[in-house]
């Protein structure tokens, strides 16, 4: 049966996926987030200042790492966008696994601007170990408190600590945007920002930022069995309580 649901989910991909690329238009459901994210290098630019992305405590080899690897394809637009400007944007990380890959994304981004021996030694930051969760708030605020920094881009796995830094960048009056798979991440983050990337969300950005049509398909067949799915639990709902 799996096997089967799996299958069929593939194959309808596949066949909306073609349908995009001979031609026929699909709109994507609109997030806040992902159009608070376009323009911000411009005005980061245009105020003389630069962007802030911290990519969470995640790693690449635990639960976290679907997420994790998804912050990848923001912090490529950004980064392109950033280092054709001159501004490339200020990452900061918690987990080793972390450093090396953002550093490669960075540097590709600035070879593709034509800036491939230039690149500030302060753009990525490894500021404090996964497992201490507050240290590594501390290092992120030090990095929005001493910077000019127009944008606060929290993408990846956190937990309680970003309110502290939400709360330092808020008070900075920083443009935030929040994006996290942790529930009490999220929680917080509402209090200080309506630019927030929930959950899946975050992980369909590719879809939204790269537009390519086999992810766009992707991301309407979720929202297809979304429905799908929403219906079958209401359907057996109403069946329970009819037939008691």
């Amino acid at each position: 049966m799996t096997l089967a649901i799996i299958i069929a989910v593939a194959v309808l991909i596949l066949l909306m996926a073609r349908r995009l690329q001979a031609g026929n238009l699909a709109a994507l459901r609109p997030i806040m987030a992902h159009k608070a994210l376009k323009g911000q290098v411009g005005r980061a630019v245009e105020s003389a200042s630069r962007l802030h992305v911290s990519l969470g405590r995640g790693n690449l080899i635990g639960f976290s790492s679907p997420v994790s690897l998804a912050t990848m394809g923001i912090l490529d637009r950004l980064a392109e966008d950033g280092c054709a400007n001159d501004t490339p944007p200020i990452t900061t990380v918690g987990d080793g696994t972390l450093l090396p890959l953002a550093e490669n994304h960075l540097r590709v981004a600035s070879k593709l601007a034509g800036n491939g021996k230039y690149l500030p030694n302060d753009t990525a930051q490894f500021v404090a170990s996964q497992n201490d969760a507050f240290a590594y708030a501390g290092g992120v605020t030090n990095v929005i408190q001493q910077e000019k920094i127009l944008g606060n881009i929290m993408i990846g796995h956190f937990s309680q600590e970003i309110g502290i830094v939400t709360e330092v960048a808020g008070r900075k009056q920083i443009n935030q945007v929040i994006g996290s798979d942790d529930p009490t991440a999220l929680a917080i983050a509402t209090t200080a920002t309506d630019n927030l990337m929930i959950g899946e969300e975050l992980l369909v950005s590719a879809a939204y930022i790269e537009g390519k049509s086999y992810q766009i398909a992707s991301v309407q067949v979720q929202d297809i069995l979304r429905v799908v799915v929403g219906l079958a639990i209401l359907g057996t709902a109403v069946y329970k309580l009819v037939v008691g």
